[in-house]
């Protein structure tokens, strides 16, 4: 008699539908994570105007008490008396204007120059000559979608 020989056939790669599902899971995951990325991107970057702002606080308090007005502009170098020296921009955003306002009450702003909340505004308001400033978007007149703000500034 002859023996029989029992071959087995060994699977090689995937099936059509396995790859499907995988390829329907990775786009399920995608279409989740890229409105969160950029959310965070943009985040980000409005937290660069801020910071731009954040850095001005000081100097803005001590030249309003020193002068009891707010300084005129912002320079890049030999101020005069009515001036402070600072380069604000960013890669972001850029600082256009030091404080509107009579002092002790006064805005700065920063205004978004590109990315997701391009030409969009953060300000940061005073009411007390600078020891205390708010960023918030109704407080303070903040264009930027709150989604967006750093938590600083909800």
């Amino acid at each position: 008699m002859k023996s029989m020989k029992l071959v087995k056939k060994v699977q090689q790669g995937f099936t059509l539908i396995e790859l499907m599902i995988v390829v329907a899971i990775i786009g399920i995951l995608a279409a989740v994570a890229l409105p969160a990325y950029n959310d965070y991107t943009t985040r980000a970057q409005v937290s660069e105007a801020v910071e731009l702002l954040g850095g001005l606080k000081s100097p803005l308090s001590a030249y309003g008490y020193e002068n009891n007005a707010w300084p005129t502009s912002l320079v890049a170098a030999n101020p005069t008396a009515t001036q402070i020296v600072a380069t604000l921009t960013g890669k972001y955003s850029a600082v256009t204007a030091t404080v509107d306002g009579t002092f002790p009450t006064g805005t700065t702003v920063a205004t978004m120059s590109a990315g997701q909340a391009k030409d969009k505004l953060v300000k940061f308001k005073t009411t007390d000559g600078g020891q205390t400033w708010s960023c918030t978007s109704a407080g303070a007149g903040t264009t930027v979608d709150i989604k967006w703000l750093p938590q600083a500034c909800k």
